[in-house]
């Protein structure tokens, strides 16, 4: 039998001086971030790893980081400009903003945990896009939802050409296990996206095929309809880094759409 150690309690707790995973001394120390990332929050995992010993960080973060998503109108969309620069796809050179979202908040930034691991030795940030997977999700589940209601008019703001770069969770699962196998041994960032991925229409339409649906789609204007990560210019991120220095792969995003959309119709009545 493998002996597995649990602890359990709060991120204080865990992270405390003399707390359970300091006193646990992992080689490696993996942080998602839960409820919000902060400086803060990145300064006690950066101490709590310093006082266990911890060579390594792995900090989960998103592509939001990148000036380009505020150009783009992410957030509560005031901060769209009507001419990026920023050439897509985005790679990890790309600029990152400097200040939260507009409409966002500091409780929840992830430039700001980025900056406080800086100084931290050997530090892996991954930047996912929106991650989906067999669990609620706000984008796949509205659509599934709405079929499972009977609903066929579906309204396309600008006609749904949104693009906003997503990821299935086993590829963020795979890029976390990767990252600690073989990633620079230095400050070093990698997105976390799929190979390919579909406009708002064109996900709309992968969903209503796997559940045999016929939408009646409606073209309206971009302001008059919203829908999860709704954006005025299309966000496309680099896979480089993750195939060809993390060897990440798999699975492919219509084997796991197809998971994550009927995991949502057999599971359509519970809470989101």
């Amino acid at each position: 039998m493998i002996d597995v150690e649990h602890l359990h309690g709060t991120r204080e707790q865990l992270l405390a001086c003399d707390g359970p995973v300091e006193s646990w001394r992992p080689d490696a120390a993996v942080d998602t971030f839960a409820g919000g990332a902060t400086g803060e929050k990145a300064a006690a995992l950066a101490s709590c790893a310093a006082r266990a010993g911890a060579g390594h960080i792995v900090a989960i973060s998103s592509i939001d980081v990148y000036q380009y998503c505020v150009d783009a109108g992410l957030g509560d969309g005031s901060g769209a400009i009507a001419l990026p620069r920023q050439p897509l796809p985005l790679d990890e050179s790309a600029p990152l903003r400097c200040r939260p979202y507009p409409g966002g908040s500091a409780e929840h930034d992830n430039v700001a945990m980025e900056a406080a691991l800086h100084e931290c030795g050997r530090v892996t940030v991954l930047r996912p896009g929106a991650i989906y997977g067999p669990h609620p999700e706000v984008r796949e589940r509205l659509l599934v939802e709405r079929i499972c209601r009977g609903e066929r008019r579906l309204e396309l703001p600008d006609g749904g050409a949104q693009f906003w770069h997503r990821v299935a969770v086993d590829r963020v699962g795979a890029a976390v296990t990767a990252a600690l196998e073989s990633s620079p041994n230095r400050l070093w960032a990698c997105n976390v996206v799929d190979p390919y991925d579909w406009s708002y229409a064109g996900l709309a339409a992968e969903i209503a095929a796997l559940l045999d649906w016929e939408w009646e789609p409606v073209r309206v204007a971009f302001n008059e309809a919203d829908h999860p990560w709704q954006t005025a210019h299309p966000v496309f991120c680099s896979d480089r880094r993750l195939r060809e220095t993390l060897g990440v792969s798999a699975p492919d995003p219509r084997q796991a759409l197809a998971e994550t959309v009927h995991w949502l119709r057999d599971h359509h009545t519970q809470p989101a």
